[in-house]
């Protein structure tokens, strides 16, 4: 049995496996908070949706990935999705795929509980580095990186294609 509060009767948030029935529907349901605050403009929609609920669905059956969630009295209050990659100048590294705390237990360290549980997760499977990426939009998320030892090691730049500007030189 978990910690309670006795002021509020609450489950104190803990960590737990993924589970497709019960879980699915309240990560889903963070997505549009995540994807819309982190990409400006960005509207969540059911095709989005529905491919995100197959990248988990995938996620789960395959070993190089692992999922888990935040969990108190109230129901499923955070997860943690990550995985081990390749890249062209790192052969194996820890990846945070995605990680979400929801507004009723941010500032109570659960972030830092994601963040932990990753790194123990990494370490168990050899890794040496972690990485993550995070929008410069998301400022609360980067102090909550940069305080748990990550930082930034490349800028990745954007440019609207839409607009009538001329912004570079011609062909």
């Amino acid at each position: 049995m978990r910690e309670s509060s006795p002021t509020t009767n609450m489950m104190t948030p803990h960590l737990r496996e993924f589970r497709w029935r019960t879980d699915r529907d309240p990560v889903l349901g963070f997505q549009a908070e995540i994807y819309e605050t982190n990409f400006p403009g960005f509207q969540i929609n059911p095709a989005f949706l529905r491919d995100y609920e197959q990248q988990i669905r995938q996620a789960l059956r395959h070993p190089s990935e692992h999922l888990l969630v935040l969990e108190d009295g109230e129901g499923v209050c955070g997860f943690l999705w990550v995985a081990l990659i390749n890249t062209m100048v790192e052969p194996f590294v820890g990846y945070i795929k995605n990680i979400y705390t929801a507004p009723r237990v941010r500032g109570r360290g659960y972030g830092r509980m994601l963040l932990a549980a990753a790194d123990d997760w990494f370490r168990s499977r050899g890794c040496t580095k972690a990485s993550l990426d995070a929008s410069v939009c998301n400022g609360r998320a980067v102090t909550i990186y940069e305080a748990a030892g990550y930082s930034a090691v490349r800028v990745r730049m954007e440019k609207s294609l839409t607009s009538t500007e001329e912004t570079g030189g011609h062909w």
